[in-house]
């Protein structure tokens, strides 16, 4: 692991995006193979949605956590297209109904631009 990840999604498509520091030091701690192993081969969406789901537990799935890591990842930076590859979106419209707005940002918003008035 070169600080990257290498993602493999929906209709075969494979994209990069960086690893968080801490999860890049786990992967290179751990012996060579696949990260997650499922009876001899890798892990399929439907093992991690239903793993995800018991070990989160009441109201929490993969695509609520998914919902929550894009809202703090857009409000960290504001970068809407960031966010976007790292999910793996065409579209920024789909992005856009993934994330929430910041709190504080519409405030920000009308504060900007009632000093420029």
């Amino acid at each position: 692991v070169d600080g990257q990840l290498r993602i493999f999604g929906k209709g075969g498509r494979t994209r990069i995006i960086p690893a968080h520091p801490a999860l890049a030091a786990e992967i290179v701690a751990r012996p060579p193979g696949y990260l997650f192993p499922s009876r001899g081969s890798h892990l399929t969406a439907g093992n991690v949605s239903v793993t995800l789901k018991r070990l989160l537990g009441p109201g929490w799935s993969a695509h609520t956590l998914r919902h929550r890591f894009a809202s703090r990842a857009y409000a960290v930076e504001r970068d809407l297209r960031a966010v976007q590859e790292v999910l793996g979106h065409s579209k920024p419209e789909t992005t856009m109904r993934y994330t929430a707005v910041p709190t504080g940002a519409k405030q920000a918003a009308v504060m900007g631009v009632a000093l420029t008035i």
